[in-house]
């Protein structure tokens, strides 16, 4: 190591000494002191070892509160809010569901404090946590029963591990469906212990099929709605009520893994084929489960309604204690609820199935507006074009249903657009968006109003740097 970087070294005030300056002072009003210090140390470790590698690096103060500054906002939690300028409403990736900001209000008391989870005030002893949902979901599907647990796919697993296990499950081969993270229907039959039986081809599936596949050890028919794909043409399934009919006569239990739960109708939307919870119970069949946060718009959960006699027996399998809710989907998802029941519009209150029912004009309007604030920021170093596209509903819901929307897109004259998606994902906030014909593009559906502001800073920040 030679004189000048020695020098440089030198240059580089301490730990403690840093912490004094009133810039970082403000940092540790935000931050823990010990959160701070670990990661000035990080910086100036990286700083001193630029400083060996070549003479011409040297500290400076002002550039290393900035980017201090940068790296507390990106490091001080692993989850954190993004712009969903992707188009897909309910994209898992990035949390499915987008809750209504009023429920934070709602629930804080309760997450904050201690609350009546499990205790009946009424009578004051101890309670049943589900009392809070049953009676919601009940007024809203018209069901006689529910049972609410971690998620859909447990949901399911209760389900055929209270009533099929080492008994005969018979499914349609054109509904066993792969759900999110490569989850497949045929592995919860085979970990529940229940023993798949398929019947009928990918393509058509009669009611005949299921008759002869009906053995002394059967126990259940299991329908699945195809929520995240579509078979279209040469196809046949049994209806509902014909699985429905075959079930009673031969005395087995008929349940329906619906995937996505769906409380409103959304054929005025443009969405002719997702049938809501309400219609499916109506059509008698023993079981049926579905998710909290897709097309509902609520927290993680599954869903379970059906027969009360049924019910009863799921609440008493020993797994139920395994997949039970906490007190913040309770709560949440009880504020959901009260909305789909009391509120004059649902829609406009739910944040997913608002975008959802957006109108072109109304996204249009937007792409507009982010449109004229990029380019007050781009100093002609972008070419941004407003162009018509598509939305999707995503989350394993509304398969092959697609939503015109407006889409702004940018192309940098300096970067490739792979580099221009990177650097946007690395922005705090992170921008989400795709690329689509050598661009990258935004779909205003997915990106709240109050966000223009935030994806404009972003490019201003790129345009900057670059």
């Amino acid at each position: 190591m030679n004189e000048t970087n020695k020098k440089e070294l030198r240059k580089i005030p301490s730990i403690e000494k840093l912490l004094t300056k009133k810039e970082i002072k403000l940092f540790l009003q935000r931050f823990p002191r010990k959160f701070v210090k670990a990661c000035c140390n990080k910086l100036l470790k990286e700083a001193r070892e630029r400083i060996i590698k070549t003479e011409r690096k040297r500290f400076v103060l002002n550039s290393f509160i900035h980017d201090l500054g940068a790296v507390l906002e990106k490091e001080s939690l692993s989850i954190r809010k993004v712009i969903n300028a992707t188009g897909i409403i309910l994209n898992t990736n990035l949390g499915r569901a987008p809750l209504p900001e009023k429920l934070i209000d709602i629930i804080k008391p309760i997450l904050t404090g201690y609350s009546n989870l499990e205790y009946n005030l009424k009578e004051g002893k101890r309670g049943k946590r589900y009392d809070h949902l049953t009676g919601l979901l009940k007024d809203l599907t018209e069901a006689e029963d529910v049972i609410v647990v971690n998620n859909n796919a447990g949901a399911v697993l209760l389900c055929l591990d209270t009533f099929a296990k080492d008994k005969e499950v018979i499914v349609s081969r054109g509904q066993l469906v792969e759900i999110g993270g490569s989850f497949r229907l045929p592995d919860i039959l085979k970990k529940s212990g229940a023993k798949l039986i398929e019947v009928g081809t990918t393509n058509r599936t009669y009611i005949e099929d299921f008759k002869r596949a009906i053995t002394p050890v059967t126990r259940m028919l299991l329908l699945s709605h195809r929520s995240n794909f579509r078979i279209v043409g040469f196809t046949n399934d049994p209806s509902i009520e014909e699985i429905v009919f075959l079930g009673k006569s031969k005395g087995l239990i008929t349940m329906m893994d619906l995937g996505s739960g769906l409380l409103v109708n959304m054929k005025t939307a443009g969405f002719e084929n997702e049938p809501t919870v309400k219609e499916i119970v109506k059509k008698k069949i023993d079981i049926v489960s579905f998710s909290g946060d897709k097309l509902l718009g609520g927290p993680q959960a599954g869903i379970i309604l059906g027969k009360k006699e049924l019910l009863v027996i799921l609440k008493n399998n020993p797994l139920l204690r395994a997949l039970r809710i906490d007190k913040f989907t309770i709560s949440a998802l009880e504020a959901i609820l009260r909305i789909y029941l009391y509120s004059d519009d649902p829609v406009k209150e739910l944040p997913g199935l608002n975008m959802a029912f957006l109108m072109e004009d109304v996204i249009r309007k937007r792409a507009i507006t982010l449109k004229k604030e990029i380019e007050t920021v781009t100093k002609r170093k972008m070419d941004i074009e407003i162009e018509k596209g598509f939305s999707e509903m995503g989350g394993g819901s509304m398969p092959a249903e697609v939503m015109p929307t407006y889409l702004v897109a940018i192309k940098h004259k300096g970067l490739k657009e792979a580099k221009l998606l990177r650097l946007l994902r690395e922005n705090i906030p992170p921008v989400i968006a795709r690329i689509e014909k050598d661009r990258v593009v935004m779909d205003l559906r997915t990106i709240f109003p109050v966000e223009i502001k935030d994806v404009k800073e972003a490019i201003k920040k790129i345009c900057e740097k670059i």
